[in-house]
């Protein structure tokens, strides 16, 4: 199935998986968000594991085991 642009819905989701990416590298790379925030944001956010890996290009199993593992320590404000 297409949008009104012509894209599917496949082709809307890479490119948006595209631009999580770089906003969320940007953030890494200038110290201001580290690996482990990024995958309690988009947890929060409701994305599965498969999708947080594909974004943050690792296995799901490695994003759903740092979930895991993020989920059970307590948040810092």
């Amino acid at each position: 199935m297409t949008d009104a642009t012509g894209l599917s819905a496949e082709s809307i989701t890479k490119r948006l998986d595209a631009i999580i990416r770089l906003l969320m590298e940007e953030q890494n790379q200038s110290g201001k968000l580290k690996r482990s925030e990024q995958l309690r944001i988009l947890d929060s956010v409701g994305l599965t594991s498969a999708e947080i890996a594909r974004i943050v290009n690792q296995s799901s199993k490695d994003v759903a085991s740092a979930i895991g593992k993020l989920r059970k320590k307590p948040v810092k404000g």
